[in-house]
């Protein structure tokens, strides 16, 4: 059986992921860049980014917190420098991503939940009928972030 490509994050993903940000502990604020990791030469990689800023705007506000977009390539992880999260596209190779962010302690978010399961995202979030929200033990002790009992009791946590 061939196994289906992971979905886009949509809109609704990127507003939901903003908002997973407001349960870390300690909690973020101000403004914060929000990096936007995709593959160059990947039209549907391209296309996907294009959407993710769209869906953040000049700054998308959550409570106190205001994320930046800014494109990274895939292919130059240096240019992380600065961010506290990041959205990923789901042409990029997350085995490649997840040592790079998780040394700088940046929240990743993807649309595919195969990323969380094995341990190379800190969240995935999916929506279908509703939206599924999954957070990786693994990813998070590797950042070295926290986010609060309270919101583990409502996301799956593996």
């Amino acid at each position: 059986m061939a196994q289906l490509a992971p979905a886009q994050m949509t809109p609704n993903n990127v507003l939901a992921g903003a908002r997973v940000l407001s349960f870390l502990q300690p909690a973020l604020s101000g403004s914060i860049t929000a990096a936007i990791v995709y593959q160059p030469g990947d039209a549907g990689s391209e296309a996907e980014a294009r959407a993710i800023e769209h869906a953040l705007g000049g700054g998308l506000v959550i409570g106190s917190l205001t994320l930046r977009p800014k494109r990274v390539s895939a292919d130059a992880l240096g240019a992380f420098a600065g961010a506290k999260v990041a959205f990923l596209t789901r042409a990029i190779n997350s085995r490649l991503v997840a040592p790079a962010a998780a040394q700088r302690s940046i929240v990743t978010i993807s649309s595919d939940p195969d990323c969380a399961r094995a341990g190379l995202c800190v969240v995935s979030i999916s929506s279908g009928s509703k939206v599924q929200i999954t957070v990786s033990k693994a990813a998070c002790n590797a950042a070295k972030v926290k986010f609060g009992a309270a919101f583990l009791m409502l996301v799956k946590e593996i």
